[in-house]
């Protein structure tokens, strides 16, 4: 079996979903192509072709990867699989994948090898047919919340948690790579996961993406920032009893009640810390990203690049998760033409994306990689510019449906 499990940008949303709000976000044509072999005992072996590199693991036990290992994730997709299905996940498979998704760098390349590792062990082991698993996930949607339960540790209905790998992240990676479709950007809220809208990505129009080669890994230091910022949601809403989202939680007090309870003083980051997380996460839940579908849905793409550039100081100045390549790939984009230009993902490093001409969009790689080498010479081997559009994943039709 053959299978292609894309990486994703995020076009607005950032460090929305596990607070309950929304994004939208986009699968791309760059990702994991993996060829998948049935195997007769429990063994999960899976290589990457490009290094050489292999992990072996059986199913229900075997020592975990080192963190910050690509094998880690496959190693956690697989347990937290047979722990919460144990009477289908019996046969282990074979996994060989080549990825042309730069490493850490904001487009999913984690959370995509997690629903490839899925993918390839639900098919050996029929999972999607059998009525447990039809039971608890009957839809793509639910589906993919469940496989961002597996990456953050949590439970998901009936379904135990387990360890995780170590983030504290929601579900909009998966549902950008399992539910999004070509030629579309989609719209979903979270906690519980829904998709919203649709939007028609027209053919005269490209992203171009630029990998800073600041890596945004998700282990030691860059982890520790990374969750501290989603740390600050939890602390909030579990002062609240820990039953309602941050966008429940302003949904049913108001938002001047919340920010009120932020600056009470009894969390382990200051009032200012925590006003300027609640402020960064209203501005782009309740306005940016509202703003943005209604022009989206007229087809105005020209009219959004203001939108998303408050989107862009505000993850500077009030989130707090962008490093200096970024800031100067987003204002360089826009300064040489892009119609829009933002930063995404989790941040501390990674990825930024210009919305162009689909015509213009090669002479546009090559000149914002010009700009930034000239100023960021000591990442020339490490950065990454290409051109993509919105696309999807290719599995067999019932993997991604439940």
């Amino acid at each position: 079996m053959q299978i292609f499990i894309p990486g994703r940008i995020e076009f607005l949303g950032k460090h929305t979903d596990y607070c309950g709000g929304r994004s939208i976000v986009c699968a791309i044509d760059r990702g994991f192509r993996a060829a998948i072999e049935k195997r007769d005992d429990r063994t999960v072996e899976v290589e990457s072709l490009d290094t050489g590199h292999t992990v072996s693991f059986e199913l229900g036990g075997g020592q975990r990867p080192a963190a910050g290992h690509w094998g880690n994730y496959a190693f956690e997709t697989a347990q937290r699989l047979t722990r919460n299905f144990p009477e289908a996940m019996t046969r282990g498979a074979t996994i060989r994948f080549t990825s042309d998704l730069p490493k850490a760098a904001g487009l999913s390349s984690s959370s995509a090898m997690m629903i490839m590792v899925f993918a390839a062990l639900a098919s050996v082991n029929g999972l999607n047919k059998t009525d447990s698993f039809r039971e608890v996930l009957p839809s793509g949607a639910e589906l993919a919340e469940y496989l961002g339960c597996i990456e953050n540790g949590g439970a998901f209905r009936s379904l135990a948690g387990a360890d995780g790998v170590g983030t504290f992240g929601g579900s909009q990676d998966h549902a950008a790579i399992m539910l999004g479709r070509r030629d579309t950007l989609s719209m979903f809220s979270f906690a519980p996961l829904r998709p919203e809208a649709e939007f028609r990505f027209p053919a005269e129009m490209s992203f171009v993406v630029a990998a800073s080669g600041v890596i945004a890994e998700k282990t030691g230091d860059a982890r520790e920032r990374y969750n501290r910022v989603s740390r600050m949601v939890r602390e909030l809403t579990a002062s609240f009893g820990g039953k309602n989202s941050l966008r429940g939680l302003i949904d049913d007090l108001g938002i001047a009640a919340v920010r009120a309870a932020a600056g009470s003083g009894k969390f382990s980051f200051s009032a200012a810390e925590m006003a300027d997380r609640i402020d960064q996460f209203y501005a782009e839940n309740y306005e940016l990203i509202p703003a943005a579908a209604a022009h989206l849905a007229e087809g105005s793409f020209e009219r959004i690049g203001e939108l998303i550039d408050r989107s862009q100081k505000n993850a500077e100045h009030l989130l707090g998760n962008q490093v200096p390549e970024t800031v100067f790939l987003q204002a360089a984009a826009r300064e040489i033409g892009a119609a829009a230009a933002s930063a995404f993902g989790a941040g501390f490093g990674g990825s930024v994306y210009a919305l162009v001409p689909t015509r213009d969009a090669d002479r546009f790689c090559g000149e914002w990689r010009r700009h930034y080498l000239e100023r960021y010479p000591e990442h020339t081997a490490a950065s990454d510019f290409f051109v993509t559009r919105p696309s999807r994943a290719e599995a067999p039709g019932s993997l991604f449906v439940g």
